[in-house]
């Protein structure tokens, strides 16, 4: 049992010295082939979305100009016909009770008078 047990530590010891004897075989050399490949194709789809999210950002600021005026016009009107219309019931307010006190007085003047 002893010697079979030496035997294949033996050759498990020396089947790890071969493994590990720093020489790079044929599948390591591809291995290293097909990981530049990946990296290089990685670097060339970057580069190409890079490129085309440039081109879009320069379509959305052509496009973005006269829309972003447009709607900074839209909102200057709106705030413009809001103020417009709270000034409008203002005025209004203050003619009901400009209104209200002259009929008062009226009554108050029509009841004094009989």
């Amino acid at each position: 049992m002893n010697k079979l047990i030496l035997s294949l530590s033996v050759a498990f010891l020396s089947l790890l010295l071969v493994s590990c004897s720093g020489q790079e075989g044929t599948a390591e050399n591809i291995g290293k082939e097909i990981d530049q490949s990946i990296d290089s194709g990685k670097k060339a789809v970057n580069e190409v979305i890079e490129k085309v999210s440039e081109k879009i950002e320069e379509i959305e600021s052509a496009f973005e100009g006269p829309a972003e005026q447009a709607g900074k016009e839209v909102d200057e009107a709106v705030e413009n016909a809001a103020e417009e219309v709270e000034e409008a019931s203002d005025t209004l307010e203050e003619k009901i009770e400009e209104a209200g006190d002259t009929l008062e007085e009226k009554v108050d003047s029509a009841d004094s008078s009989k």
